[in-house]
């Protein structure tokens, strides 16, 4: 089909809804170890309720799709809700990560065995129809997969999801089964924008030759503007629904486990779920557990801003991933810096390679000519390596920035 068009949404539906978890086969859990860009906030405050955990913004022929840090507190105990999103721009997972550690405890979803921690390594994690659905559309976009990103053998982590006998438990106590909530999600969906056509809500389809489009470098653009525009509607259809085990269920489970951290004495607890469930989950943390909203900030996950792929300029490739290693050796060795002797400010690269005892006799300068830079990350502890890229300008969209790596540990020390 040489043809892409938003109305062929629903038939991803199904695909989509699976990306959206573990592939429920009863494999054992992973050996256990130890900035995206920030949109403006809302004009609604921050106690508006209920609240939107996802949108997308049109800017000029592009814009971006964001989702939501909630906060909500009572007598002492912080909730904070972090919307995830199964693939992102890796910038929005660097940004959670370093947020994660300002966290007693977080809990995370994933269908799997009691306290299941997902590898980052795919080999580890194995192989499935899932996981090549999930990998395709990482590529189809150029983004990045959540398992890939987010480091899950964190200290903090907690599994807050069902496990597959609670799962399929759950499906035969509501009459459910795989088969049938794909097919909804399938129906709904249809059944969605064929309601929107009726009223005269749905823009037109927009048709586009997916083979000119990735010869002509725009293709990722277009296919990602077409997602993120609809991706809040094909989160809400792949959660299940009210009253589904992949919604409503789930996240009982989490609120059960939240309810046992809070007995136990944590004071600020995370929880990182889909964006389609956070809804659902706010409406029981306010209403029944008497929690009050207290702020409210967007972060970007997705950026759509038009833009040349520089997988059709094999040159301009070669370029970028030389810079992402050169940048990658040198927040090792800044990280062993830092660690080793606690400065006060982040030095310059050359000012690095100039301290004794630290292994630094890379470049100074990236591939176009432009000074690397060493920065403080947003939140937490670490420093970053970042390069201005082929504008040389930082802070442009076409940035390189590679964050220090951990050692291990929580607050990677």
């Amino acid at each position: 089909m040489r043809t892409f068009s938003r109305a062929a949404l629903p038939l991803v539906l199904s695909m989509w809804g699976a990306c959206a978890q573990e592939p429920l086969d009863g494999r054992r859990p992973a050996a256990q170890g130890a900035a995206g860009r920030w949109a403006e906030p809302p004009g609604d405050g921050p106690s508006h309720l209920p609240s939107a955990f996802v949108r997308y913004v049109t800017v000029g022929d592009g814009g971006h799709l964001d989702t939501a840090i909630t906060t909500y507190e009572q007598d002492g105990v912080t909730v904070v809700f972090y919307g995830a999103v199964h693939i992102a721009d890796a910038a929005c997972y660097q940004e959670l990560n370093d947020r994660f550690t300002t966290c007693d405890v977080l809990l995370y979803e994933l269908v799997g065995p009691e306290d299941y921690r997902p590898s980052r390594d795919p080999e580890e994690r194995g192989s499935s129809i899932v996981s090549l659905l999930q990998q395709g559309l990482k590529r189809a976009l150029d983004l990045t997969f959540q398992l890939d990103e987010i480091d899950y053998q964190a200290d903090n982590f907690v599994h807050a999801d069902m496990t597959p006998e609670e799962f399929q438990a759950s499906m035969d106590e509501r009459g459910e089964s795989l088969l049938s909530i794909m097919w909804n999600m399938m129906a709904s969906g249809m059944e969605m924008q064929r309601e929107q056509a009726e009223s005269g809500e749905a823009a037109p389809a927009q048709e586009f030759d997916l083979v000119a489009a990735f010869r002509s470098g725009e293709g990722r653009h277009l296919m990602r503007v077409t997602f993120a525009s609809q991706l809040e509607q094909m989160e809400m259809l792949a959660a299940g629904g009210e009253g589904s085990t992949l919604l409503e269920g789930r996240n009982e489970k989490c609120l059960q486990v939240l309810r046992r951290e809070i007995a136990d004495g944590r004071k600020r607890i995370g929880i990182y779920y889909g964006a389609a469930h956070l809804p659902h989950m706010e409406r029981r943390l306010v209403e029944d557990l008497g929690f009050r909203k207290t702020g409210h900030e967007w972060l970007v996950a997705w950026d759509c801003a038009k833009r040349p792929d520089p997988k059709i300029d094999r040159a301009l490739m070669k370029l970028r991933r030389q810079c992402k290693d050169e940048l990658s050796a040198l927040a090792a060795a800044a990280r062993d810096h830092r660690l080793a002797n606690r400065p006060d400010d982040v030095p310059t690269p050359r000012q690095l390679a100039e301290t004794e005892g630290v292994a630094w006799e890379g470049p100074f300068t990236d591939p176009w000519g432009n000074d690397y830079v060493l920065q403080r990350r947003r939140t937490g502890a670490r420093w970053q390596a970042a390069s201005a890229g082929p504008d040389g300008e930082l802070g442009a969209a076409d940035d390189l920035v590679v964050p220090e790596p951990r050692r291990g540990g929580l607050f990677g020390r």
